[in-house]
């Protein structure tokens, strides 16, 4: 398998990389710019030189020709991304990892899509792809360390119930993640409006807390 990120330079599409990659799955590193996303994979590989990681730089329609592709742009840019590679996306496993938020304040808060959320606003957008919502929760630093594995819970939600499936399967083979279906897309409204409180949380204590769930098998 290879997994392409897309908006795989900034620091949640390096973490979505550096992870995928540590396991030995080429992972490609996509921007609107190939230039920058060479200088990140050696940027990656540098940091992580005691490591074999098969990262390949390219743009974002080299990343969007792999198998399974991860969205990982700010959210102000996802759709009209997707929306000028639904051809090369279509039929695949499109993952979105993007949160509407907003500064408020001292605060973030959330914003409401008039799809109901950004995971869904993707699905529109690219009827021809298997569209599912995960990886929102993760603060993307600690993440992105390969020597330091999370422990959390990775919620995912999909309307097509196999792809939701193959994604958990996904996530239970990177290092300290557990994979958790939360049902179709009806729920990413309530996972992606729980990132601005847990960024509150991480805030007020001067940490990186991530989800775990209680009571699970």
């Amino acid at each position: 398998m290879r997994i392409g990120v897309i908006g795989g330079t900034g620091p949640a599409g390096q973490a979505v990389a550096v992870q995928f990659a540590g396991i030995g799955i080429e992972a490609v590193v996509g921007s609107r710019s190939e230039e920058r996303a060479a200088e990140i994979v050696g940027e990656l590989t540098s940091r992580w030189s005691g490591r074999e990681l098969p990262l390949t730089p390219g743009d974002n329609a080299a990343a969007a020709g792999a198998d399974l592709v991860v969205v990982a742009t700010p959210w102000e840019g996802v759709l009209s991304t997707v929306t000028d590679l639904a051809e090369p996306l279509a039929g695949k496993i499109v993952v979105s990892m993007a949160n509407a938020l907003t500064r408020w304040g001292k605060g973030m808060v959330p914003l409401l899509p008039p799809t109901g959320s950004v995971t869904a606003a993707v699905a529109l957008a690219l009827p021809g792809s298997r569209v599912v919502g995960a990886f929102h929760h993760l603060p993307a630093g600690p993440w992105g360390d390969l020597d330091h594995p999370l422990d959390a819970d990775v919620m995912v939600c999909s309307d097509v119930r196999a792809a939701a499936r193959e994604v958990v399967g996904l996530i239970d083979t990177l290092p300290g993640l557990r994979g958790v279906d939360a049902g179709g897309l009806g729920s990413a409204l309530a996972i992606e409006a729980l990132t601005p409180a847990l960024l509150e949380v991480n805030r007020r204590y001067k940490t990186h807390a991530a989800i775990k769930l209680t009571g699970l098998p």
